[in-house]
C-alpha cells in the first residue's frame, strides 16, 4: 500500500481534480474541527472538576435547607446554630463550620452592585474549611480573622477593570455594603466564574449587623473522619437532625450530600451534554464519510479505462484496490491537519473570552492525543468511506474497462 509509486500516483490525481478534492477535504474538515473544539471544551470541564474534587477534598459533607430559592435566601427553612452542633457532635465529624449567603449592595464612588456576601464564622479552622471547600486562596493582602469586624475580603474580579466596577479596589480601600461603611482587606483568587469571583467575604457579627440577629446559614460543611465510611457518617447526620428537628423520615426540611455526590451530579450534566453534542458531530463525520464515498465512487467512474490499462499491463486487484484507498485515506489526512489546526484556533480564541469575560472554568485543554485521536479518525473515515468504490475498482474486467463509456 505504501508503494512510492502508488504515493506519487495519489497526489497526481488529487493535485488534478483540485475543486473535488478540495470540496471532499471541506467536508471532512469541518465534522474534525467541530469534534476537536467539543472535545476540548468537554475536556476542559472534566479537568475543572477534577481540580475541584483534588483541592477541596473527598471527604466534605454539606447540609443545606430545603427551599425554593438560593440556600440562605429563602428563610422558610432554616439551618440555625443548633443544627450546626448537632452536626459536629455526630460520631464520624471531624469538624463543621457553616456560612451565610446574602444578597448585598456594594458601593463604589456612586456605583451600586448587586453581589452576594459569604459570610464566615470567625474562628481560623472555621475560615480553613471553607477556603477549601470554595478551592482559594488569598492572593493580595490579608484573611479574616476573629475580630477584624467591619473588614471584608473580596473575590478575583474586583481586582480589574470594568468587571465590577470602572476602577479596580485595591488593599485598605473603603466601600459600602448596605449602605454600611467597610475595609477591603484582601483578595481572593479567581474560582472561574463571574458569580463566585464577585463574592464578598466578611464575619459573622458583621452579616448579623446588615440582617439581623434571627439571620440562617447558607450551609453546613463538615469533614468526615473517615472517607471510607462517609455514606454512614451522611446516615447518621440525616439521622440526628431529623431527631433534633422532630422530622420523620421522608419529609426532611433539609438535605445532606457528599461533595463527592454533588460533584457526580455536576459531571453527570456534563456526560448528557458533551454526549447530545457527539451525537450531532456524529452526523456530520457520517456526511463527510457520504460525501467522500461520493467523490471516490465519481473518481472510479472517470478512471475506469485507465483502470482497464492498468489491469492489462498487469496491475493487480490489490494495486487498484490500494490506489483508491490510499487516495481516501489521504484525503482525509490532510483534513484532519487542517481541521485540528482550525478546531485549536477556535477553541483557544473561545477559551481566552471565556476567561476575560470571567468563566475561566470553562476554558479548553489540548491534551497530545487529543490531536492524535482526531487526525487518526479523519483517516479512517476516509478511507474506510473509500472501501466499497475501491474494492469496485479493483474487481474491474480489463476487456469491460477498456470499452467502458
Amino acid at each position: 500500500m505504501f508503494n512510492p509509486e502508488i504515493i506519487r500516483y495519489t497526489m497526481e490525481n488529487i493535485i488534478s481534480r483540485k475543486t473535488r478534492s478540495a470540496l471532499t477535504i471541506l467536508s471532512i474538515l469541518i465534522g474534525i474541527a467541530a469534534i476537536f473544539i467539543f472535545a476540548s471544551f468537554g475536556l476542559g470541564l472534566y479537568s475543572y472538576v477534577g481540580e475541584i474534587a483534588e483541592s477541596s477534598g473527598i471527604d466534605k459533607i454539606i447540609v443545606q435547607a430545603r427551599g425554593i430559592g438560593a440556600p440562605g435566601l429563602d428563610d422558610t427553612f432554616k439551618l440555625e446554630e443548633s443544627d450546626l452542633e448537632e452536626v459536629e457532635g455526630t460520631k464520624g465529624i471531624k469538624e463543621a463550620t457553616a456560612w451565610y449567603v446574602k444578597a448585598i449592595e456594594i458601593e463604589k464612588d456612586d456605583i451600586k452592585k448587586f453581589v452576594f456576601a459569604a459570610g464566615v464564622l470567625p474562628e481560623p479552622k472555621d475560615i480553613r474549611i471553607i477556603e477549601a471547600l470554595m478551592g482559594v486562596d488569598i492572593i493580595e493582602g490579608r484573611q479574616l480573622k476573629k475580630g477584624l469586624d467591619g473588614k471584608v475580603v473580596l473575590g478575583y474580579n474586583y481586582l480589574l477593570p470594568d468587571k465590577i466596577f470602572p476602577k479596580p479596589i485595591v488593599v485598605g480601600e473603603k466601600i459600602l455594603i448596605n449602605d454600611e461603611k467597610f475595609e477591603v482587606i484582601g483578595f481572593y483568587d479567581s474560582i472561574g466564574n463571574p458569580a463566585d469571583d464577585a463574592n464578598v467575604y466578611l464575619l459573622e457579627d458583621d452579616i448579623k449587623k446588615l440582617f439581623g440577629e434571627d439571620v440562617s446559614y447558607g450551609a453546613i460543611i463538615a469533614s468526615a473522619q473517615d472517607v471510607s465510611q462517609i455514606d454512614s457518617t451522611v446516615e447518621r447526620v440525616e439521622k440526628n437532625l431529623r431527631k433534633s428537628r422532630d422530622l420523620e423520615e421522608g419529609k426532611e426540611d433539609f438535605f445532606v450530600q457528599t461533595f463527592q455526590d454533588a460533584l457526580e451530579m455536576f459531571t453527570n450534566v456534563i456526560n448528557i451534554v458533551v454526549g447530545f453534542i457527539f451525537f450531532i458531530v456524529l452526523i456530520s463525520a457520517i456526511v463527510a464519510a457520504i460525501n467522500t464515498a461520493n467523490t471516490m465512487v465519481t473518481s472510479v467512474l472517470e478512471r475506469i479505462k485507465e483502470i482497464g490499462v492498468m489491469k492489462s499491463i498487469g496491475a493487480r486487484n490489490s494495486t487498484i484496490r490500494d490506489l483508491f484507498l490510499v487516495e481516501s485515506g489521504f484525503l482525509g489526512l490532510i483534513a484532519g491537519i487542517f481541521g485540528v489546526f482550525i478546531g485549536w484556533g477556535f477553541s483557544s480564541v473561545g477559551g481566552t473570552l471565556l476567561t476575560e469575560l470571567g468563566w475561566g472554568f470553562l476554558s479548553p485543554i489540548f491534551p497530545w492525543w487529543l490531536f492524535a485521536f482526531c487526525i487518526g479518525l479523519a483517516v479512517v473515515v476516509g478511507a474506510v468511506s473509500g472501501v466499497i468504490p475501491a474494492v469496485y475498482a479493483s474487481k474491474q474486467k480489463p476487456v469491460d474497462a477498456l470499452r467502458y463509456e
